[in-house]
């Protein structure tokens, strides 16, 4: 891969990192029934909503990686945001770097195979496709997270495109 196209997969992973930050700051001021109330869009609800957002992260980075794979944060139960945080910044670490050796050691159109839950027969697809795949899945689902904040009630939504990312980050 081209330093080009690495930098940009590696800018699109620290945004899906940030974006999913920020909408764990814009929860802290939502109770317990507001994070676990339902909604028909996402996973259910906002809680579960952002654990899937994170542990999707957690869990393509092992098979990126190639590592067994560790137990699923969607099984732990309820988390609060702090506990939501702390996994993230694990998970944006640990898929970081399951890319990186990726692209380092030219691997981004190496097959692998993942089993889907019920089905029989696993399906083949290069690394390359799942890092894509994870990063569209985090946007797909944040925006979600914010239709069910909106519903909430939450008045003031953040802006978490890209250009948001990067304004924020040349002021760190």
């Amino acid at each position: 891969m081209s330093n080009s196209g690495e930098a940009i997969t590696l800018r699109m992973l620290k945004h899906n990192a940030w974006a999913v930050g920020v909408l764990l700051d814009l929860c802290r001021d939502l109770d317990r029934d507001q994070l676990t109330q339902s909604f028909e869009i996402g996973t259910g609800n906002v809680h579960d909503t952002l654990r899937h957002i994170i542990s999707a992260m957690w869990r393509w980075a092992d098979r990126i990686a190639d590592k067994p794979l560790r137990p699923s944060i969607n099984d732990r139960g309820y988390c609060t945001i702090e506990e939501l945080s702390q996994y993230l910044e694990q998970a944006a670490v640990d898929l970081e770097n399951a890319c990186r050796e990726v692209i380092a050691n030219d691997r981004l159109e190496e097959m692998m195979e993942f089993r889907m839950p019920g089905m029989e027969e696993p399906i083949r697809f290069t690394r390359g496709t799942a890092i894509v795949h994870v990063i569209t899945h985090g946007a797909h689902h944040r925006a979600q997270v914010l239709n069910m904040c909106r519903r909430l009630g939450v008045t003031v939504l953040p802006d978490i495109d890209a250009i948001e990312w990067e304004l924020e980050s040349r002021q760190q």
